[in-house]
């Protein structure tokens, strides 16, 4: 296979990739949003009686809270990925392309 038909299938690979990968994330997220929703509403009500907060149900707090955090910093992560591979991308296309704006100017 030559150079030039190769480059461009492994362009496409790589959009189909990250297309899914942004798929995935975005389904992810929006489970995650409901699940946040839940816990603000039952945080809430948690609130609104104040005498029904024992020891486990602080504990469920807490524990929930460091799962909502955690959570987080997962989502950050994997979009900080997305962002750099694109980035990263982006920034090599426009070397190759000066690069080959280059060698047409010489010849």
């Amino acid at each position: 296979m030559s150079e030039s038909t190769s480059a461009p299938q492994n362009e496409a690979a790589r959009r189909k990739a990250q297309l899914s990968d942004l798929i995935d994330l975005t389904d992810d997220f929006s489970q995650f949003h409901q699940e946040c929703a839940f816990l603000c509403d039952a945080f809430a009500a948690v609130a609104q009686e104040p005498e029904c907060i024992s020891k486990e149900t602080s504990e469920g707090i807490r524990h929930l809270s460091y799962w909502l955090k955690s959570q987080a910093k997962d989502y950050y992560q994997r979009i900080d990925g997305i962002y750099k591979d694109a980035y990263n991308h982006n920034k090599q296309a426009l070397v190759n392309e000066r690069n080959d704006n280059r060698e047409d100017e010489q010849h």
